[in-house]
Parts: C-alpha cells; structure tokens; sequence
C-alpha cells in the first residue's frame, strides 16, 4: 500500500469525476453551514505536475482532464470545476489533489484534516498547504484517524478516496457503511470506488443495498462497456446523507455530460445514477 503514489494516475478520468462531484457538494454544504470540519482520508501530495516522472509515465491524464479542459458546454458543475482548476493552478502545469480543490474554496471557519500515510507524500503535502491556516496534516491511516476523531452527535464531511491497492481498502469502507447509523449519521460523506471486476463489483453494491442504508445515493460512470476487460472501466461514489432536493437533477445532467466526454467507446455501458 505504501508504494502507492496517486501521481502516476493523477488527472485520469476518476479524478475528473470525483472532483467535479466533490466540489459541487461541498460548495452545497457551505451554503447551509458556517462552518465545515473535513476529512479526507487519502490525501497524497495535493500537486501532481504533468511534466513529471510519474503523470508521464502512465499519460493518464490524457483521458481525464485534458479531454474536458477546452470544455465548450454549458453544465455549471463542470465549469465551476475547470474555473477552479484555472483560480488554482494559474498556468496549469500541474493538476490540483483534492486537499488543494478543497483548501482553495474553505473559508477560515473550516477545519480541514488531511490525512497521508505515506511519508514522502505526508511531507510534500505539508509543504503544498503550507499558505493555508486552517488546516490539519496528519502522518496517519485515514481511516483509523475518522473513527477516532468523529463524534456522533456533530456532522463531518468525509471524502473517502482510498487507492483499493489491497483488498484491506474494501473491508474498511464496508466497515464505514456497518456505522452510518451509529456513528456517522449526522455526517455527510464521499465514497470514490473502481470498476475493475464486474462481478465483484456487482457483489460489492449488491451487499450495500442489504445493509438498508437511507440516504445513499450511487454514482457509477464507465468509460467503456463492462465486460472481461483488464483495468479501470470506470469509476463510482457512493454518497451518503445528501439530502438537497436539487442534488439528483443535477447529478443526472453532469454524468450524462462527463460520461460523454470521457468515455474511450461510443457503446459504453450507461451511466447509472440511483438510490441503493
């Protein structure tokens, strides 16, 4: 898990449809609270540069941001998100991690936690944030930290976006969805998942739905038609306690809208947005 570097896949097509999404509900979020105490719990390094040993090894950028970077449409959410990326980055030679999308668009009163494991990517991220104030990065397991930190009885926005190296990673977001009730029931939470195996994945929502969550709403947009083909074939969230009544409209516009920007074949499986 540790020789994971998120550089290598930074800007691909998950990052765009994570970020686009993040930002949305986020900006949500700060129209009704004063203040937003935030978790992410797989941050990385936060500045993934396209001229680098790792954005050019794989070139994955090049079937994420750079197919939607001349965007020319008219979908809000995806032009709030390359507006930001342009506020961020300047002359955008480098693509910006969540901590940075979410540190660029708080205010003071938000308290952001940012949690790496990693010891390079820990002290890159230190150094990447070191203009903001009102954070928090932490040399810890994301997930062992949000169940420590998190009280019940106030409300958390939580970004779970862990790398699914190890199949460890699928046990602690299955033991994040076994708490909604108990633990994280006034908290709003972000979980990004890959498509890689069919079955599995079919297995891995089929068991959340018997779990008898409210409030979950699934996202899952693939770039090309499920089949038996090797890698990722698109990517999901699963977002938990979002109840505004504009969130599902706007949701169903933006995936058809990044699904066909994104996708690598014109029969693409079809983007799914649902309650489970």
């Amino acid at each position: 898990m540790l020789s994971y570097k998120h550089g290598y896949h930074a800007g691909n097509h998950a990052d765009v449809i994570k970020h686009i999404i993040l930002l949305y509900l986020y900006n949500i979020e700060k129209k009704g609270e004063n203040s937003i105490s935030y978790i992410d719990t797989h941050s990385g390094n936060g500045i993934y540069k396209y001229i680098s040993r790792y954005m050019d090894k794989n070139k994955e950028y090049k079937d994420g941001i750079k197919k939607i970077q001349n965007y020319k449409g008219n979908n809000i959410l995806i032009k709030n998100y390359l507006s930001t990326i342009t506020k961020i980055t300047g002359k955008n030679n480098y693509y910006p991690g969540s901590p940075i999308f979410i540190s660029s668009i708080s205010n003071k009163k938000d308290k952001l936690f940012f949690c790496e494991l990693h010891n390079n990517e820990y002290d890159l991220l230190k150094k990447n944030l070191n203009n903001y104030t009102n954070i928090k990065v932490l040399n810890v397991d994301g997930f062992n930290f949000t169940f420590n930190k998190v009280n019940k009885e106030k409300n958390y926005f939580i970004f779970v976006d862990p790398s699914y190296e190890i199949k460890d990673d699928f046990d602690k977001v299955e033991h994040i969805l076994n708490n909604i009730d108990n633990l994280f029931s006034k908290s709003k939470i972000i979980i990004w998942y890959p498509v890689l195996n069919i079955l599995e994945n079919d297995d891995f929502i089929q068991n959340i739905r018997k779990k008898g969550i409210g409030n979950i709403i699934n996202i899952e947009v693939p770039i090309m038609k499920y089949g038996d083909n090797i890698g990722l074939q698109g990517s999901g969230l699963l977002l938990i306690n979002f109840t505004n009544r504009s969130i599902m409209k706007n949701l169903k516009e933006v995936i058809q809208e990044i699904q066909n920007i994104l996708k690598k074949e014109e029969n693409s499986t079809r983007a799914k947005l649902r309650y489970l």
